[in-house]
């Protein structure tokens, strides 16, 4: 199970760096990797597929414009 600090940790990194939240949109589970987060295979999956079926990607790619917050939460449950 990943540690609360360390998901809040990146939590709060990927809402005021946007490099790396470009990076956590492209690969989440290997920036999670990268920040002290392992997943098991079946949690990396599901995490992947649901960055996917967000769409992020195409929210990086917009020009930026005042009052656009985007503010990305982690949260695991078993």
């Amino acid at each position: 199970m990943p540690d609360g600090d360390a998901l809040k940790n990146l939590e709060d990194l990927l809402n005021k760096d946007e490099a790396l939240r470009a990076t956590f949109i492209k690969d989440p589970v290997a920036t999670m990797h990268k920040h002290g987060i392992t997943l098991s295979p079946d949690h990396a999956a599901k995490v992947k597929s649901q960055i996917a079926d967000m769409q992020l990607s195409k929210l990086s790619t917009l020009p930026e414009r005042p009052g656009i917050v985007i503010e990305i939460r982690i949260s695991i449950r078993f």
